[in-house]
């Protein structure tokens, strides 16, 4: 089964899965305000006809080619017009692509990425894992290794950002991922958080920086799952998200923050967490920035080329019912400013397979009257990209 980080997380904060298909075929079919749905395609698709199945797509402008953007995704699969799967899925590394962007548009047909390190292929190439993959993960509640039938260890990219000037070598981006223990097609572990450097120009990724790692047979604080990362102000800020049932009270979106430099982003005793009123060196000491809400999960960005600030999008069902909200400066105060709902359709996958899900902003695909967000539809089993005015 293809899994992904947003997936992960939605899954967590539900406790009937069950549910899921009822759902979707009752509330997902219509979605107020929607406009312009395109698919999100690669050049191997468009050669061959088949379709690759993915979802967290993550975008980022590439900081020496105006005009195109790098894509980021978690799980991968291949399939044929069917639906049925060729060769076997890319699971735990994420893959990449890239290809033309502008505001106001959906992504033109992009172009895989190979591996980092490796010679680019030709350009109908296929998908090619990205991340390398964890290999230090245990099975829930164990120390045995994440290993197994039905069990993979899992790297998912949770947001990417250009660096800023004077923080390393011109260029570079900064990708967060947080570390799953994959079992039994829907028991996500979460484990790790960290943080790895890539150089877009040569293909270059830097050596994985693991900023904090749960004790031996526990699971890692939904505070310190993060993502979404953000320079602001000489700090890089974090985003997490978690459910009323993950422990972390009525649930709701948390803040965390580091000096802007590479070492300290790499240690996790750099970290804090805003309270409401102040930074705390104990995620337990985290407050919402706004909730209690049932954030599903949270992709946020920088949207002032936009006229619109600091801007966070939290879905809040998994018929893809989603919440934007809104900011000057990252500890807010946060207000709504609109509500919607991605055109998801409902898919015939039982469990986590079938939820509407991956809902992500593109501040460079957006403009001052239009958000544009990335979703993942599973009656189309396909990423697509869809506006909403604001």
């Amino acid at each position: 089964m293809l899994e992904q980080a947003s997936r992960s997380r939605i899954a967590a904060a539900l406790t009937v899965v069950t549910a899921t298909l009822t759902l979707l075929a009752t509330a997902c079919g219509s979605a107020s305000q929607a406009v312009g749905l395109q698919r999100v395609l690669s050049t191997y698709e468009i050669a061959t006809g088949r379709v690759i199945v993915r979802d967290c797509g993550y975008s980022v402008p590439l900081p020496d080619e105006p005009g195109r953007s790098l894509w980021l995704f978690c799980d991968t699969q291949i399939t044929n017009r069917h639906g049925q799967e060729i060769g076997s899925p890319i699971l735990g590394t994420g893959t990449a692509a890239e290809g033309p962007s502008g505001p106001g548009q959906a992504p033109g047909v992009l172009t895989e990425v190979t591996t980092p390190g490796r010679r680019q292929p030709g350009a109908h190439a296929a998908p090619l894992p990205f991340l390398p993959a964890p290999t230090n993960l245990t099975r829930p509640v164990s120390t045995l290794p994440c290993t197994g039938p039905h069990v993979y260890p899992a790297r998912w990219i949770s947001g990417v950002a250009q660096e800023p000037a004077g923080s390393g070598p011109a260029g570079h981006l900064l990708i967060s991922y947080d570390d799953y223990c994959v079992s039994g097609g829907s028991v996500f572990t979460p484990e790790a958080f960290g943080l790895i450097d890539y150089d877009p120009a040569d293909n270059v990724l830097g050596r994985p920086a693991e900023v904090f790692r749960a004790a031996a047979a526990q699971q890692l604080p939904q505070q310190q799952l993060l993502g979404s990362p953000i320079f602001y102000g000489g700090y890089l800020y974090l985003f997490a998200s978690c459910g009323t049932d993950q422990g972390c009270g009525s649930g709701g979106v948390f803040l965390a923050r580091t000096a802007a430099s590479p070492a300290r982003w790499r240690d996790g005793f750099t970290y804090r967490y805003w309270t409401g009123s102040g930074w705390s060196a104990s995620p337990v000491g985290a407050a919402t920035l706004f909730g209690p809400t049932s954030a599903l999960a949270v992709s946020a960005g920088d949207y002032s080329a936009d006229g619109h600030g600091l801007v966070a999008i939290e879905q809040a069902s998994v018929a893809g019912d989603f919440s934007v909200w809104q900011a000057a400066v990252p500890t807010g105060p946060w207000r709504r400013v609109e509500t919607g709902r991605v055109p998801c359709t409902a898919g015939h996958q039982a469990g986590t397979g079938g939820l509407c899900r991956a809902l992500i902003g593109h501040p460079e695909l957006s403009t001052r009257t239009e958000l544009l967000i990335s979703f993942f539809d599973p009656g189309d089993n396909h990423l697509e990209v869809v506006g909403f005015p604001w």
